[in-house]
């Protein structure tokens, strides 16, 4: 299929419910019109409306304006005003960089020295590092938009410990300082949730997101996330959920099969699968625990792929995962990079809406009828096959 092509035919499948609508239905059991799917952030969209990372950065105008022409164009509506991976590291001295055309890095980290640990103090979302900006962000969000949803996000507790200090300090860590590295986590557990307790406090109780890539068995084992992920990540669910009224959802970047019961147990919504793991799979192993969600190929289909390889590739993961026994969202595998064409967005919004027509919990998606997987499944690609050189 071509972009004419694919604009062309796109008008036959109209959504009828909005996006709250859809998603209260489908959770409570019901026929909806479509699977829900979410893709894409604000923040990584910029450049598709003429505005670099920096512009976006600095101005809640150009922000406003690229949230309201993501939903125009694509539908992607509410509010996310995410940590991201990094805020609470850096509010509490961690140096966190700003490229102009890029995404933020940390050159410099908080905790060289377990000493410093006893002198620092909890991250203030009031005063400390940028997060005063982002909770000024939310409450000017919420004033602007005030029939939108509003959600934000935090690290997870292993991922916090490593944007306050290095990460391949706390990986050694977990070997040789571990009662230190215990009070590490806790420390940026309690600061994560000094920050949605002060969200709610300005704008009322929001869904959640943890992001926890550090946590990932990419970098550590099974055991060493039952010693020092899993306690710690509990205690954030648990006291999210307390905050909130409402469990947040979980993103854990790469390897993570071995852990999977392991964070369906503790009180998540929904667990993102990352597309190096195998939706069926997970929906074999966790589907009757949790909704789960995933997992198009960020960079080698959405970013790198053919329209045709974002269609194959979205229903490959609603053939696999739509009728997981507690539901199941369209989403990619990961974050969807920066330099993504418009096309493939827009063709994974039409896989979706053609493919996840009549959506119930438990069952295919309607729109699969007669569908079956292509010979070659999306697993089978390998980075090698793209260029990964820009």
């Amino acid at each position: 299929m071509n972009y004419e092509e694919l604009l062309r035919d796109i008008d036959n499948y109209k959504d009828t419910m909005t996006d709250s609508e859809r998603m209260a239905a489908y959770f409570k059991g019901e026929l909806v019109d479509r699977i829900p799917y979410k893709l894409i952030g604000p923040d990584v969209s910029a450049p598709l409306y003429g505005y670099s990372i920096g512009e976006f950065r600095r101005s809640l105008d150009v922000q406003c304006e690229v949230m309201d022409k993501l939903e125009s164009e694509f539908g992607f509506g509410g509010i996310d005003v995410s940590l991201g991976l990094k805020a609470i590291g850096e509010a509490v001295g961690s140096t966190l960089e700003y490229p102009e055309d890029g995404m933020d890095f940390l050159s410099e980290y908080a905790l060289d020295d377990y000493a410093k640990l006893d002198s620092m103090e909890i991250a203030n979302p009031y005063k400390d590092g940028r997060l005063p900006a982002m909770l000024e962000k939310i409450k000017y969000m919420k004033k602007r938009y005030p029939q939108k949803s509003i959600s934000t996000g935090v690290a997870g507790p292993v991922t916090t410990a490593a944007a306050i200090r290095k990460p391949e300090n706390v990986l050694r860590d977990v070997i040789k300082n571990k009662e230190r590295l215990h009070q590490l986590i806790d420390f940026g557990v309690k600061s994560s949730l000094a920050w949605v307790e002060a969200v709610c406090k300005e704008v009322g109780p929001v869904a959640v997101s943890i992001s926890d890539p550090v946590g990932s068995l990419s970098l550590i084992n099974v055991k060493q996330f039952e010693e020092f992920s899993k306690p710690h990540l509990k205690e954030l669910v648990d006291g999210i959920i307390k905050i909130t009224g409402k469990p947040p959802t979980i993103h854990i970047c790469g390897k993570t099969k071995g852990i999977w019961k392991h964070v369906a147990e503790i009180g998540v919504s929904m667990w993102s699968i990352d597309n190096i793991e195998d939706i069926e799979e997970a929906k074999a192993e966790i589907g009757d625990m949790v909704a789960i969600s995933g997992n198009v190929p960020p960079v080698e289909v959405m970013k790198y792929g053919t329209i045709d390889d974002v269609i194959n590739s979205v229903k490959e993961c609603l053939i696999k995962g739509s009728d997981s026994p507690k539901g199941y969202v369209l989403y990619s595998g990961c974050q969807v990079p920066l330099g993504t064409p418009r096309e493939n967005i827009l063709a994974f919004i039409y896989a979706g809406k053609k493919y996840g027509r009549g959506a119930q919990i438990g069952k295919l998606c309607q729109g699969l009828d007669g569908e079956k997987l292509s010979e070659t499944s999306i697993s089978e690609v390998s980075l090698s096959e793209v260029s990964l050189s820009e």
